[in-house]
């Protein structure tokens, strides 16, 4: 990919969720959909839904690390029990947002998506027609139109990948439960451990567009 590829692919990502990911360090933010944000993506064949709990978790537990290093372990404290309800709605939620073939996966648990990204194909060569398609597929993202984006870029032939990030609900539970005990023994070290391991756990898998996965009891 030349370098003008990248920085459309980088824009577009930038778009679709607010951040790219990276394969090292993730900034997990707060987010919230509208209801009808989130039909409107249900419904979605090409687009795989996240869930908002699952972001929201992630977070609490990267929070809850920096407050062990800052020497704050009663806002650790409070910030695992937060994660520990949101795990706990992931959970529930495995039957609706679980995607199957995720690899590596831990033996029976469930994957369940809490952030996506699209970038444009490896191959993706530009030219002044599909840089006008692109601004229009950047235009719909702006407004929170994913799907009507999608369909714009299919129809242009421009080839676009999507990538989506995951974490194992059964195994989050187990080490947050585990956190929540080291915390109250006063094993802050062995507790920051426990939290890194969600982190640890987390598998960021790229898919096609023709072959995104489905989610839920039928994936």
């Amino acid at each position: 990919m030349n370098g003008k590829s990248k920085i459309l692919a980088v824009a577009l990502a930038t778009l679709m969720t607010g951040s790219t990911l990276g394969a090292v360090e993730y900034v997990y933010a707060a987010e919230t959909t509208t209801q009808a944000d989130s039909a409107k993506q249900a419904e979605s064949k090409n687009i795989i839904k996240t869930l908002d709990e699952a972001h929201k978790a992630l977070g609490e537990t990267r929070a809850a690390r920096l407050a062990i290093f800052n020497g704050t372990p009663e806002i650790a404290g409070k910030l695992v029990n937060d994660a520990m309800a949101d795990f706990k709605v992931v959970n529930d939620s495995v039957k609706d947002f679980a995607v199957a073939n995720v690899t590596p996966t831990l033996k029976d648990d469930s994957y369940v998506p809490f952030d996506t990204s699209m970038t444009l194909s490896e191959d993706f060569v530009p030219t002044p027609e599909k840089q006008v398609t692109i601004g229009k597929a950047n235009d719909h993202l702006a407004k929170g139109d994913k799907d009507k984006a999608l369909e714009t870029l299919k129809l242009a032939d421009i080839d676009v990948n999507l990538s989506a990030a995951f974490i194992p609900s059964k195994a989050s539970i187990g080490h947050i439960e585990d956190a929540i005990k080291l915390i109250g023994e006063g094993k802050y070290y062995e507790a920051n451990l426990a939290l890194k391991a969600i982190e640890d756990s987390v598998v960021v898998q790229s898919f096609n567009m023709d072959e995104v996965p489905t989610q839920g009891a039928s994936s």
